[in-house]
């Protein structure tokens, strides 16, 4: 079963096999989870993302699509890059939620047993707490194969308070009626 958790901080401080990082469609670490990366361990992965684009053929990548990446320095077994925002930084929950569904999967194919994720959308794409809540529901709960833990990661509390709020629900033990005496009705 996939244990669900989220947590504030920087999302390159926690260890797992995956590393899920917001993208945009071309593949440019030019903020957020991927500027960071940049800054962290250089520009190798900045470099095979653009030799992807050019030896696919492609000046951007279509919304919900991932590109799985090497480490290139990192800690993580593969880098996943997902794309979840169109060229305007426009997003939708279903958007941000099928990306999701493509960046587990490709997890799954890759063997990781652990994700640490970025909030997709929700830097420069600018989702709401709301809207990325709805994004994720459908995916929370869900065992996916070969995956032990997924946790979201995020500076902005506001969004780790509204995935909490989902999570615990999934984790408190179902609530049980007190036994009947066989007295209830009798006056």
């Amino acid at each position: 079963m996939t244990s669900w958790a989220a947590s504030i901080g920087n999302i390159l401080e926690l260890r797992a096999d995956a590393l899920i990082c917001s993208a945009n469609p071309l593949l440019n670490l030019s903020g957020g989870v991927g500027g960071e990366f940049l800054l962290r361990y250089g520009d190798a992965m900045q470099t095979f993302l653009h030799n992807w684009l050019h030896k696919s053929n492609r000046q951007f990548v279509a919304p919900g699509t991932v590109v799985a990446a090497p480490p290139c320095g990192s800690p993580f077994h593969v880098v996943l890059h997902a794309v979840a925002i169109d060229a305007f930084y426009e997003t939708s929950a279903e958007l941000i939620s099928q990306t999701y569904g493509n960046a587990f999967a490709e997890a799954s194919r890759q063997g990781c047993r652990s994700i640490v994720s970025a909030c997709l959308a929700c830097g420069y794409g600018r989702a709401s707490p709301e809207l990325f809540a709805r994004a994720i529901r459908p995916h929370l709960g869900s065992s996916i194969p070969t995956i032990d833990r997924i946790e979201f990661r995020s500076t902005n509390a506001d969004i780790v308070e509204t995935i909490q709020s989902l999570i615990v629900p999934m984790q408190s033990p179902p609530a049980h009626s007190p036994p009947s005496n066989g007295a209830a009705g009798k006056e």
